[in-house]
């Protein structure tokens, strides 16, 4: 049986025990006492309608039943559906859904269920109906209100198939669609009726959703097939209309829900209400979950004073899953998610695949031998007895994902991970905390809003969780593996875990990795480094998996929170282990590790608990990239870590080296802190760009409303568009001098002419200095002009705020020069920037001289000169990445400098 982990339901408006009509209140959706019902729900995609996508293959459900019965014969295969049907969803399910903190079911009807297709009918123009679908549409309806839930019922599949999307309708293209045949749209207004009627005393019966995501071209269908452009919809409205009054002859009560053309998002030509207990739907997927997004929506609901719900959406990351909802719901909407179970990941249950079934998938992709009838029988039985959800994969991820973390940043354990004395205590990698991305764990991909279904991967290993994590399953055969590990590591990413400590000590550290190059991680404990940089040298091979082992690693007793920190990514993670080794008094005091904080300060993690009373900055010397000032000032910033101040300004690409002479300090058990020195200071300053410099517009650390997209510019990489007035970019920069600077400014506009500002911001926001840009007529979206001016900047770290003033067109990257005087002269005989550099440096000499420019790596080879007598842009581009030594000689001076060249 599946072990749920308890979860704490949030249900901030559906605490109704009575049963109550809903109904359209304004822009609300109220029970019968006035108060606010948002819907969150999931739908029960698969059950009714088969898409090919849930089960590993393609096309419509016809023609997957075609198939099935090529296999198997008609007789086993109806024996394979009346199995699919009743194990797909049954009490246990609803129950399930409950528990877990969802409050409405919207049901996917598939009409042929409940009606035959108009070519099968006894006689010609009749309607004849079938028990089948009614009998399950009344189980599920017994089984919501046992659970105090709503049902919404959504006629998924309409007679003839609504769309040329054949698979989400079941559209056969060899007969005549709901739009082309008027005995389809009698025999869906008739089935609409007739549930209306059957339902129309049920109060937890929440709404009737009349059609789902209509996709046709009615003005000019062979050049918009899908009616993403059709500007009237009439035959749509005109159909929604027939159904309401349908509806209406014999229930006045139930809300009834609208959807648009184009996959229920083209609402052109909607004429005035024609209902006043109505709901309009609209779905969203793998688009951004902006407020920008959404507003077109959220004005329909003002001017035509009515609720909106999104009636589909899934398929992406949890962290796009919370984001939407939290979205959604700050702006008073309520969703409900696709779908419950599939063959796949990213919902709360999964379908298993076995082995013989993905047989049957080879055999239909072209891939692999035809089964036998037994082999596909047999296969296809196990698919719909693994339908259960005993027999279904749980997710609590995604679950958690949409019910908790929309309203908490709190993470919980995904796993009980316990350390107890006299064992090896493993966790399993891919076990991190339940939580946010940046609260439970980072990574570099987490969502998909491309605006295309497999437009970007957030889990490259397409298993076990859905957050973005990359875990694939592994081929590890230890006996502590859990048959996952984290892979495609990169700098920065860490994995959160709760544990429960028994017992306080220093443990042996085992981390079980794998990799073909070098990697480096360390370990935190409640926010202290415990191990300072871990290197794991490459195995050899991304599966070649090996252990190693840290000691001493002092832990104490009680809940930690263990962090575990991919400092240098590329090395494939299984677990890591705890062994207790000694007593924490037993292990010597010294310091870990050290760390700048992002206002300059340094962090100093120690291995025991401080004596307070001894603190002291006496023995303290920093190195600075070469130059050794003093600490100014000390403090105790936790019982493992202390706070080193200096009056110097450091930066994001100085060396940072530590020295301690000292012998005062003490930790509480009276044991002295051991001298040490040129301990490295891991340097995590934030990252500015250096002005002078060239910006890609897409390097932002916060962007308010534009759209990324790939640019037909020179140089390639993207660029961004989709512009409004009051959208903004930030970008973190360093300004070297104060003074006036050329800014030139690469962009793209189509026909209307536009404007944006530059501001730069002091530490407060306040805007220090600012100048406008007017954007000309390019003539194309991507026809690339450069225009230029002149902007004063002040010698600062902080932000550059670029605001569309006045829009629309597209922005690709903007450059600031040197324009007259710097006010604080370089004492050193030149100006030479930007550091890091990535194509080339720029030289501005104090003196009318020449000069010669070496360029040295590290280990001691001259690998790049150049002579001149003027100013100079020198480039590197030639260069590898990495640190080198910068010689700059003239007549009149001489000095060396550090040089980062980056990427």
């Amino acid at each position: 049986m599946i072990q749920v982990i308890g979860l704490i339901i949030l249900l901030l408006s559906f605490s109704n025990t009575n049963a109550q009509f809903l109904h359209a209140d304004g822009t609300r959706i109220v029970d019968e006492s006035g108060q606010e019902v948002i819907w969150r729900g999931i739908g029960l995609g698969g059950w009714m309608l088969q898409e090919g996508y849930m089960l590993r293959t393609s096309g419509p459900q016809h023609e997957i039943e075609e198939k099935i019965e090529a296999l198997i014969g008609e007789e086993r295969t109806q024996e394979f559906y009346q199995a699919w049907w009743a194990n797909h969803m049954r009490k246990i399910d609803v129950d399930s859904m409950a528990s877990w903190g969802y409050n409405m079911i919207r049901l996917p009807m598939h009409y042929k269920l409940f009606t035959p297709p108009i070519e099968e009918e006894p006689e010609a123009g009749e309607i004849t109906w079938l028990d089948r679908g009614f009998e399950m549409t009344d189980a599920l309806l017994e089984w919501c209100k046992a659970n105090n839930m709503y049902l919404i019922l959504d006629l998924h599949a309409a007679p003839g198939g609504q769309g040329e999307n054949a698979d989400i309708s079941d559209y056969d293209s060899s007969k005549p669609s709901l739009w082309e045949s008027e005995a389809n749209q009698e025999k869906m207004v008739a089935l609409w009726r007739r549930l209306a009627e059957r339902y129309a005393d049920e109060p937890m019966l929440g709404a009737y959703d009349i059609i789902n995501e209509p996709n046709w071209g009615f003005q000019d269908h062979e050049n918009d097939p899908n009616g993403c452009a059709e500007s009237q919809n009439t035959l749509l409205w005109d159909l929604q209309k027939r159904v309401t009054e349908a509806i209406r002859e014999v229930d006045q009560q139930h809300i009834i829900v609208i959807e648009g053309n184009c996959w229920g998002n083209n609402y052109n030509g909607l004429p005035t209400l024609w209902d006043d207990n109505l709901v309009i739907s609209y779905h969203k997927y793998w688009n951004p979950n902006t407020q920008s997004a959404i507003q077109g929506m959220l004005n329909m609901r003002s001017d035509r004073n009515v609720p909106i719900w999104l009636g589909e959406t899934g398929e992406n990351s949890n962290t796009w899953f919370t984001n939407c909802i939290d979205l959604l719901e700050s702006n008073g909407i309520g969703w409900s998610w696709w779908p419950l179970k599939k063959l796949g990941g990213n919902n709360p249950l999964q379908i298993k695949m076995n082995p013989g079934y993905q047989k049957v998938l080879d055999y239909w992709g072209g891939s692999g031998a035809k089964p036998s009838a037994e082999e596909a029988y047999t296969a296809l039985m196990q698919l719909a007895e693994d339908l259960k959800l005993e027999n279904n994969i749980f997710h609590p991820d995604v679950v958690d994902a949409k019910i908790r973390q929309p309203h908490s940043n709190d993470t919980k354990p995904f796993k009980n991970h316990q350390i107890s004395p006299d064992q090896l205590n493993v966790i399993a990698a891919s076990d991190f905390d339940l939580g946010k991305v940046d609260y439970a764990y980072s990574d570099t991909e987490v969502t998909n809003i491309t605006t295309s279904a497999g437009g970007q991967a957030w889990n490259l290993g397409y298993a076990y969780r859905n957050d973005g994590v990359d875990i694939e399953e592994t081929e590890d055969e230890s006996d502590y593996s859990n048959g996952y590990n984290v892979g495609w590591t990169e700098d920065g990413e860490w994995m959160l875990y709760t544990v429960e400590v028994d017992s306080s000590g220093a443990y042996d550290l085992t981390i079980r990795y794998a990799g073909q190059a070098a990697g480096v991680v360390h370990l935190e404990i409640d926010g202290v480094d415990a191990t300072g940089s871990v290197e794991l040298p490459g195995t050899g091979g991304f599966q070649n998996w090996t252990d190693l082992v840290v000691n001493e690693v002092p832990i104490k007793a009680g809940t930690r929170r263990i962090k575990l920190v991919i400092d240098q990514g590329g090395s494939n993670l299984s677990y890591f282990g705890f062994f207790l080794t000694s007593e924490l008094k037993d292990i010597s005091f010294g310091a870990v590790s050290g760390e700048t904080t992002e206002s300059g300060a340094i962090v100093l993690n120690l291995n025991k608990e401080l004596d307070q009373s001894t603190v002291t900055s006496d023995g303290f010397a920093l190195s600075v990239s070469g130059e050794v000032v003093a600490i100014d000032e000390i403090s105790v910033l936790g019982d493992f870590q202390l706070l080193l101040k200096t009056a110097a300004l450091l930066k994001d690409t100085d060396e940072l080296l530590l020295d301690y002479s000292g012998t005062e300090i003490s930790a509480a058990d009276g044991t002295s802190l051991e001298q040490f020195e040129s301990l490295e200071i891991r340097n995590s300053l934030p990252y500015h760009a250096p002005i002078p410099g060239k910006i890609e517009a897409e390097d932002f650390v916060v962007n308010e409303g534009l759209v990324l997209e790939n640019t037909t510019d020179q140089g390639g990489g993207q660029n961004l568009g989709y512009t409004t007035a009051g959208d903004y970019l930030e970008y973190n920069v360093a300004v070297e001098g104060t003074g006036q600077y050329q800014l030139e400014v690469r962009i793209a506009c189509e026909s209307n002419s536009g404007k944006l500002r530059f501001e730069q911001l002091d530490d407060q926001g306040e805007v220090m200095n600012q100048v406008s840009v007017d954007v000309p007529v390019t003539g194309g979206w991507q026809t690339w002009q450069t225009v230029k001016t002149n902007m004063q900047l002040t010698e600062a770290r902080g932000i550059l705020r670029v605001k569309i003033v006045d829009p629309e067109f597209n922005l690709n990257w903007f450059r600031f020069s040197f324009n007259g005087t710097v006010l604080e002269e370089n004492t050193r005989g030149a100006h030479i920037f930007p550091n890091p550099a990535s194509d080339e440096l720029n030289i501005y000499p104090n003196m009318d001289e020449s000069w010669l420019l070496e360029l040295w790596s590290m280990d001691g080879q001259r690998v790049f000169a150049q002579e001149s007598v003027h100013n100079d842009r020198v480039s590197v581009s030639h260069l590898p990445e990495g640190l080198y030594i910068l010689n700059f000689v003239s007549m009149s001076t001489a000095y060396q400098q550090k040089i980062i060249l980056k990427r």
